[in-house]
């Protein structure tokens, strides 16, 4: 994202910002097909942030629904499963009269926590994990296009342009990336 930021910063500040409208209009990423076309229509930088933030933050708080309905589930799977094991064990104690059903009902009553616990760290807690994880790599992603179309707004240089969003990457991902260019800036 960062390489496409900064061509289009090298490409506005040679050709004019109107050149980045076909661009804009075959782009696939809509956060940064709806800066560009901000930049273009001539839209104030603090109006440009504003609707940009708004957007951020609402697909933010999306993310936040989505990875919450599995730390409940996380969080309500044991509980689940003590009561079905609570239940297992009063039916156990239903047939107290016959001592050699009550290994088996112990047994099936005690499965119900098993199934409880294992569902919700093995599923629903990694799942809501994962999910935290893609939307701090998503919400990271689109502050990097906020802040890039508004140095492409400002009329910044590409290599100004690249060293401020290269700020948004870790150091050793910026090694990383440096040395799958070949070492080129």
């Amino acid at each position: 994202m960062i390489h496409l930021v900064v061509r289009f910063a090298d490409k506005a500040r040679r050709e004019g910002l109107l050149s980045l409208e076909n661009d804009a209009k075959a782009m696939d990423v809509p956060l940064l097909k709806q800066g560009i076309f901000l930049v273009i229509d001539g839209t104030d930088p603090e109006t440009i942030r504003d609707i940009l933030s708004t957007d951020l933050h609402y697909q933010e708080m999306n993310f936040r629904a989505e990875e919450s309905i599995f730390t409940t589930l996380g969080g309500f799977a044991p509980t689940l499963g003590i009561i079905g094991t609570v239940m297992g064990l009063i039916h156990m104690l239903a047939q107290l009269n016959d001592p050699g059903k009550m290994g088996p009902l112990i047994a099936g009553a005690f499965i119900a926590t098993l199934y409880g616990v294992t569902s919700a760290n093995l599923i629903f807690l990694p799942i809501a994990h994962k999910l935290r994880a893609i939307a701090g790599e998503e919400i990271l992603l689109q502050e990097v296009i906020l802040e890039g179309v508004l140095a492409i707004q400002a009329g910044n240089s590409p290599r100004l342009v690249e060293e401020r969003l290269k700020s948004y990457v870790a150091p050793r991902q910026r090694a990383i990336t440096l040395h799958a260019r070949g070492g080129k800036r």
